[in-house]
């Protein structure tokens, strides 16, 4: 069974309506299309969310007319219908609401809750919209669609079980569209959860893994690109990409499509399509294909912590004197164990790690987003090691499985940053030889990312 993804932007207008209803009419049935929130509306709900906690619960006056709207251009009994809706989910985002402001706190399940309700707003504009056209629509949300997750808030994971109760959801004898809320699931209490950045992708996807897929993530972009438009002034679709090429990509800062969101399809053997809702071209696919372009991606505000022990020399005597020894592979490695097992409890990945010297010595490249969690981490178990920090850093990365293999590849990028004046502060190569990544001074990004779009990407092109 098909699985179509919509963004929060393709309900926004009464075009993107159209557009929508274009897509998903043509399709066999069933078919299942999973919503996004209408775009912006997520941050809308956590600033409410903020006002009520400061005691006085805010009026939804603006939000409303927001979905109203959408409604606005169907038949008088069905817009009716769907306010109707409408009115019993706004009704209970306001005793949400009221709730905090008279606590003046937010409980985690609360706050799952009212995070929730734009998708639960979406799905009922989308399925009136199709009905209106004479497409059968039946809204689901959570449970209803078998989504069973965890408890942890704001970050819920999808649950085994939840593969039969899908499959019991969503029946493939019906003719009817399921329109599944995206991002949100049921734990086994009962309680609403979300599932994090790119939860509607999550949903999606994990949905094709259950149904045979395909999964179609329909996007306000053309399909994943080579560079980050706003950097790179003639970025290229990346009309194919391999499973793993897709999870670097999207680990190192070109987050077309979330990382959690690669899994389900992966695991599965599924493909993944991203398509431009805007216009009608050629979809970026992900799947077991061989990569089709190389990408180069930027991760800004990095910092790098360097550990060194600080008694440790490689010298072991000096003029018939002992002194200390250098730390032994064994208990560096320990040591990285203990750093690595902490920081996968806090939830900080490193975009860079190495350990190369007899010294002991080991460098982590870090988001400057979470150097206050590593510090911490590093103060509990780095004993017997001294850190510096190095800031004003970010991570320019060159990604796909068509390097694997090429020699003199990295020399190339060596020689195309010198060429531009840029000094390299560490370089790593990942094990499978589908990424390299450099350390450079954060105001040399820009121009580090814009020579390698030309030297892999626009020079290839060319033939040169």
């Amino acid at each position: 069974m098909k699985v179509m993804k919509f963004g929060g932007s393709c309900l926004q207008s009464r075009a993107g309506v159209l557009r929508m209803i274009e897509r998903v009419r043509p399709e066999e049935r069933p078919l299942v299309i999973v919503l996004s929130a209408l775009k912006g509306v997520t941050d809308e709900l956590i600033a409410l969310l903020e006002r009520a906690r400061g005691g006085v619960a805010p009026p939804l006056d603006a939000l409303r007319r927001r979905h109203d709207d959408v409604l606005a251009e169907l038949a008088p009994s069905a817009r009716t219908e769907a306010a109707r809706a409408l009115d019993a989910r706004f009704a209970e985002l306001a005793r949400l609401l009221d709730g905090v402001a008279a606590l003046g706190e937010v409980p985690s399940s609360t706050r799952d809750r009212i995070v929730s309700f734009g998708e639960r707003f979406s799905v009922l504009l989308a399925a009136a919209h199709l009905e209106a056209a004479g497409v059968p629509a039946r809204v689901l949300v959570a449970e209803e669609a078998g989504i069973l997750t965890t408890a942890e808030a704001g970050d819920a994971r999808i649950l085994a079980q939840s593969r039969e109760a899908v499959r019991a959801a969503l029946r493939p004898d019906e003719e009817v569209v399921y329109v599944v809320a995206g991002f949100v699931g049921r734990d086994p209490d009962g309680r609403l959860t979300t599932l994090g950045r790119g939860g509607s992708d999550t949903t999606a996807t994990y949905l094709a893994s259950v149904l045979g897929g395909p999964a179609v993530l329909w996007k306000d972009t053309p399909g994943l690109l080579t560079g980050d438009p706003r950097v790179v002034a003639r970025p290229q679709v990346i009309e194919r990409l391999h499973y793993l090429d897709a999870l670097e990509l999207a680990h190192y800062g070109l987050p077309a499509i979330a990382l959690k969101a690669l899994h389900p399809a992966r695991h599965a053997g599924i493909s993944i399509e991203i398509r431009s809702f805007l216009e009608d071209t050629a979809p970026s696919v992900i799947g077991e294909v061989p990569t089709s372009h190389l990408a180069i991606s930027c991760v800004p505000d990095v910092v790098m912590i360097d550990l060194v022990p600080e008694e440790a020399t490689v010298v072991t005597h000096h003029a018939g004197l002992p002194l200390a020894p250098a730390p032994s592979p064994g208990r560096v490695l320990a040591l990285l164990a203990q750093i690595l097992e902490e920081l996968a409890r806090t939830g900080v990945v490193p975009l860079l790690l190495t350990e190369a010297s007899p010294a002991g010595e080991v460098t982590l490249a870090i988001k400057a987003a979470d150097r206050e969690a590593v510090e911490g981490v590093l103060a509990a178990r780095a004993n017997g090691h001294s850190a510096t920090v190095r800031d004003a850093l970010a991570a320019v990365s060159l990604i796909g499985s068509s390097m694997r293999g090429k020699i003199g590849f990295a020399a190339t990028v060596f020689e195309c940053l010198a060429g531009e004046g840029i000094n390299v502060e560490s370089i790593a190569q990942t094990a499978s030889e589908r990424t390299i990544s450099v350390i450079v001074a954060a105001c040399d990004a820009r121009a580090a990312v814009l020579a390698l779009h030309r030297r892999f990407v626009e020079e290839r092109a060319l033939g040169e």
